[in-house]
């Protein structure tokens, strides 16, 4: 990225009156491939380009603007967002954050658009075929997808702050239906991605498929009461993201957190950390700095149980008087002005198999599918919603199990945390490992 317009766009804001300016740049770059019964359904390579401005005046009113044409168009922007601040309330927590760091990092580790399409095409038509032919009681493969996405990320602002960062990451899908006489049928999902083409698992990620639509074909309720859970890594992860809405410190300021004025506290099982890190590797949200430019960081926000901290962009940081945690985060790309959001966010997994935590288990249920965890609470923590997935019996897993509830408060299921699995996998910008809750309330038959 050419640094003069961004700078002469700095150079503008605050000629024209304001007291700080920060300019975001992104560039995106994607391929989505779906491919249904071997025909190519959908082909499709998009490109995002585009500029915010973000401006603070001396009496701290913010304006913001953006813009997707870069030819006189950031120039326009720069003049629209200090138009829009002297339209907004001051408000004396307006400012943005102290980094000044210069940096740029290629993060890069293949050109995806230097891998014929062809290949890719292939690569999925093969997916869906070893999923049919791994079980006869796979009725039919819904799709196969492939995508791969460049970002390129800049921002700067006018105390010094010009960073940049590369990263390109490639994935792989596949929905399929598994059906036998006398049963309902059953969808399986699964996927991987990476940094590399051939570092996708495509036979994993098929072979897995097909054992998550057929293992729980015939499924009955189970028997109605308290009973030890163990929780598959996807489903825990859907637990941490209404979690990790409390750590969030706009949400403890507004009242919405389950973790309000709790900071050293004891709220979970000596078991648990959780930790927010920018630049762990191997995660999909992976990156050098947030959408502030602040330097990534690792943040325990619960360490063996005890609430250490919330998660703060400039703002929230400096309303309660802390440091940036770096979670600045912008769902809307350079359209929108920074949020705090996790980037990375996980719970640290324990050393023990899944076949240990079903083990220790002894009886309960394993769940692989939860319907509605967002419907739960985000200030009582209370929840309720149907599960499915298989008995545990005597430390091995049984028969399916499909039309029971799972009930109860998520503040205990934290305390509850018995053991932690191996296996963390990330979904999105949260992840977990397998996980055994000693008690959970269960209403089946």
């Amino acid at each position: 990225m050419d640094r003069t317009p961004i700078e002469q766009g700095l150079d503008t804001a605050l000629h024209l009156g304001a007291a700080e300016a920060e300019i975001v740049f992104v560039r995106t770059v994607n391929l989505d491939i779906e491919v249904a019964q071997s025909e190519v359904e959908t082909l499709l390579r998009a490109e995002a380009i585009g500029a915010g401005v973000r401006v603070i005046t001396p009496d701290k009113r913010m304006g913001f603007a953006y813009t997707s044409v870069l030819d006189g168009g950031l120039e326009k922007s720069v003049a629209a967002a200090c138009e829009n601040a002297r339209l907004n309330e001051p408000d004396e927590f307006n400012g943005l954050p102290d980094e000044t760091a210069v940096s740029e990092d290629d993060w890069t580790e293949e050109d995806f658009a230097a891998i014929p399409v062809a290949r890719k095409i292939d690569a999925c038509r093969m997916l869906e075929k070893r999923v049919i032919e791994a079980d006869a009681r796979i009725a039919h493969v819904q799709r196969v997808n492939y995508g791969e996405g460049h970002i390129e990320w800049t921002i700067a602002h006018s105390h010094g702050l010009f960073r940049t960062y590369r990263v390109a990451h490639a994935s792989c899908s596949v929905v399929a239906a598994a059906a036998q006489p006398g049963c309902d049928a059953e969808m399986g999902w699964e996927f991987d991605f990476a940094y590399r083409f051939d570092a996708l698992r495509w036979d994993w990620v098929a072979d897995r498929c097909a054992e998550h639509a057929t293992r729980c074909l015939g499924g009955k309720p189970c028997s109605s009461g308290r009973m030890p859970v163990v929780l598959d890594p996807y489903v825990a992860t859907e637990f941490l993201g209404v979690v990790g809405s409390s750590f969030m410190a706009n949400n403890v300021l507004k009242g919405k957190s389950l973790f309000a004025n709790r900071v050293g506290d004891t709220v979970a099982s000596p078991l648990v950390t959780i930790v927010d890190q920018n630049n762990l590797p191997g995660a999909i949200n992976r990156a050098p700095f947030d959408a502030e430019g602040v330097s990534a960081a690792r943040k325990a926000v619960i360490d063996d149980g005890v609430l250490r901290g919330y998660l703060h962009n400039a703002y929230t940081a400096r309303k309660m008087s802390v440091t940036p945690t770096a979670n600045a985060a912008r769902g809307g790309s350079f359209r929108s002005t920074p949020e705090v959001g996790a980037s990375n966010a996980y719970l640290v997994p324990g050393d023990m198999p899944r076949e240990a935590l079903l083990e220790a288990a002894g009886n309960g249920l394993y769940i692989t599918e939860a319907m509605g965890v967002h419907t739960a609470d985000p200030i009582s923590g209370d929840f309720s919603f149907g599960v499915a997935g298989l008995a545990i019996e005597h430390g091995k897993l049984g028969a399916p199990v499909r039309g029971v509830t799972l009930a109860g408060n998520i503040k205990d299921l934290l305390t509850d945390i018995a053991a932690l699995g191996n296996d963390l996998r990330f979904f999105g910008e949260y992840g977990a490992p397998s996980v055994l809750i000693s008690s959970l309330m269960i209403a089946g038959e």
